[in-house]
């Protein structure tokens, strides 16, 4: 609810004014025009009448840094519904994902990329992850609150403390002297910022959102709530301001909150917004860790280490975590973390969208064949697979033996080895392959899950395709691991996971004798990545 010197009225003009003056300071900026733009543009598009989806991705394409991003976290468990490694293109992300869940993450990593400044980065990055982990837990809970578009509870939420975040940008020294008044005065933002910025943060925010082209709905979610108790409504934009709200009061005490009061804190909240939000405890605490998930997803992908947020860390002790997604508990591994092998391995991860591999024949010192012989070599083995998936006589193994030898025999591979996870001792154990003494290799591939994040853990546990043209290179020799230079000779191999539901069962493993021997055009990589998937939903189908 707007303070009262803000209502209707003969302030309104004042307001209008204080606006537009804070409007044209924006637009001096350099990157706010751009920013204004890009947002503009996909809001336009996105009300149109919906032919606007091959629009979306040449609209979308033309930032290549923001299409890479994009097609990662649509192959990540964050968003991938089909399997990992499966969307290469950014029309396949609008089929696979929906128009508005690809609106979504462009409009989240178009704000983050845009709001970055050096001079304060820290300050900013923080403010954002608090936004971005209320759109998750507001997606999550859209269910809870009868809110049907989960991707409009995303950016409702994202935008709810929008006009803050860009004061922070835009004006920090103004920002600073509203936040000093506050902590000092004891008075709220929302007239501080009036007396300070001419407008409240929350109307600057509204002023900007209808200027980029937002829906009314959106807009209209961003308007504060009033104190008390949030009544039912059968308005849907109120469900979605009611949401918005809860999503961003949850983030403001898991900040504010002591450990010890965080029970009685959560009982005030879920009173509050009962009738509009219900949701349990336990509930709660689900949605929390799974969005704690996600946005360790969205993380890895812009850069940002969340060990260094403190909001990342109190949300995570909220949703039971013992640390941010991504962050080693132990000070012993500080060094060999996830995150820093994962940074260390992503020029050596296979990205379909833009290669940067040769085109041409793959295979060295074999016979060479055509890229149309192998693409359709592979093809036909993915055919057969298909075919097979729909055949209840056909075992598993069976399944898994023929998407080995497409791969195999298509790509000329020296060997192929399949790896599945061995619960019981939390290791990955060699199976069966194609090759040469391949039934010794096959016993040489029994490592431990739970080890120093090689590049085999690294590529498991961030469902990364990875290609080592050099075990030797010295970017890439301290992350292979010993049993592999002791048992296998190969000095080139890819790796393509197997994850299902989220957790790795299996991995594929192919090399060839000499470093540099693997090279995997775009065409090729889609088949192998396919073949892949596919053993990815016979496991499914299995358990």
């Amino acid at each position: 609810m707007t303070t009262h010197d803000e209502q209707t009225g003969p302030g309104d003009a004042a307001r209008q004014s204080a606006l537009d003056i804070l409007l044209r300071r924006m637009q001096a900026e350099s990157d706010f025009p751009a920013l204004s733009e890009a947002i503009g543009d996909i809001n336009r598009i996105a009300s149109s009448d919906r032919e606007g989806v091959n629009e979306l991705s040449n609209h979308i394409l033309k930032d290549f840094a923001l299409t890479n991003k994009l097609l990662k976290l649509a192959n990540v468990a964050f968003y991938n519904q089909v399997g990992g490694g499966s969307i290469s293109t950014i029309s396949r992300a609008v089929v696979v994902l929906g128009f508005d869940a690809v609106r979504s993450i462009a409009l989240s990593l178009i704000l983050f990329d845009n709001l970055e400044n050096k001079a304060h980065a820290q300050h900013l990055k923080e403010e954002f992850v608090k936004v971005l982990y209320a759109g998750m837990l507001a997606r999550e809970m859209a269910g809870n609150a009868q809110v049907k578009d989960v991707e409009e509870a995303f950016i409702g939420a994202m935008l709810h403390k929008l006009g803050r975040m860009l004061a922070m940008f835009y004006f920090p020294e103004e920002m600073a002297l509203v936040l000093q008044r506050v902590e000092t005065e004891g008075l709220s933002d929302a007239r501080v910022s009036t007396e300070v910025l001419g407008v409240s943060f929350e109307n600057l925010g509204i002023g900007i959102a209808r200027s980029w082209g937002f829906p009314d709905p959106l807009v209209q979610s961003m308007k504060k709530l009033p104190d008390g108790k949030i009544r039912k409504s059968a308005s849907n934009v109120e469900r979605l301001r009611a949401l918005a709200g809860f999503a961003n009061e949850l983030c403001e005490i898991i900040l504010d909150t002591p450990d010890e009061d965080r029970s009685k804190a959560l009982g005030r909240l879920t009173a509050r917004f009962g009738d509009t939000v219900p949701v349990t405890a336990e509930q709660l605490s689900g949605m929390m860790e799974k969005s704690m998930q996600d946005i360790g997803q969205f993380a890895r992908v812009v850069n940002v280490n969340l060990k260094h947020s403190d909001f990342a860390r109190q949300a995570s002790k909220w949703a039971g975590l013992a640390a941010p997604p991504g962050q080693t508990s132990a000070p012993q591994e500080a060094n060999m973390g996830m995150p820093d092998a994962m940074a260390a391995l992503d020029a050596n991860v296979l990205h379909e969208a833009a290669p940067a591999i040769e085109q041409g024949a793959v295979v060295r010192g074999k016979q060479e064949r055509t890229p149309e012989e192998i693409q359709s070599i592979l093809a036909s083995g993915l055919q057969d697979v298909g075919n097979s998936l729909i055949d209840d006589s056909i075992s598993i193994n069976d399944i898994l033996r023929m998407i080995l030898e497409a791969m195999y025999t298509g790509m000329g591979f020296e060997h192929v080895v399949l790896c599945i996870k061995d619960g019981r001792r939390n290791a990955m154990c060699g199976k069966f392959g194609f090759g040469d003494d391949v039934q010794r290799l096959v016993k040489a591939f029994d490592f431990s899950l739970a080890g120093q994040p090689d590049v085999f853990l690294v590529a498991l546990q961030n469902n990364a395709d990875i290609l080592i043209s050099d075990i030797d290179d010295s970017k890439i020799a301290t992350r292979i691991p010993a049993w592999y230079r002791k048992h296998v000779p190969a000095h080139t191999f890819v790796l393509f996971p197997i994850i299902v539901k989220g957790k790795p069962v299996g991995l594929i493993y192919a090399d060839r004798p000499h470093a540099g021997d693997i090279t995997i055009p775009e065409k090729e990589l889609s088949l192998l990545k396919s073949l892949r998937n596919q053993a990815v939903l016979a496991i499914r189908q299995s358990l």
